[in-house]
């Protein structure tokens, strides 16, 4: 594990990759998946397909940020497409046929 030498650090984008230097990587990608479950729980009194689609929406847009910023993987960001993706295709196929 490495550490963060502090005396290097000169402005705010060190501070924030000092958190990630610190984890291997992984802090601020556990942040924006605490962000989607923290979404998913409470927009679920709306229905479980719809607070799938927001949280995963917020997500996604949380995600630009910190891939912009290059914190996060694009991997990462694109897990919330494909759930968005798998969302829609799910409701468009299970209504109802008359």
């Amino acid at each position: 594990m490495a550490s963060v030498n502090w005396t290097n650090v000169t402005d705010w984008q060190g501070v924030l990759q000092g958190a990630n230097t610190n984890t291997d990587g992984y802090f601020w990608m556990m942040i924006l998946w605490g962000v989607w479950i923290v979404t998913l729980i409470i927009s679920s009194v709306f229905g479980f397909e719809a607070g799938l689609l927001l949280a995963s929406f917020i997500g996604l847009i949380f995600g630009l940020f910190l891939v912009y910023a290059g914190l996060v993987a694009w991997p990462w960001l694109l897990s919330f497409v494909g759930i968005l993706l798998i969302v829609i295709l799910y409701i468009s196929w299970s209504g109802k046929k008359e």
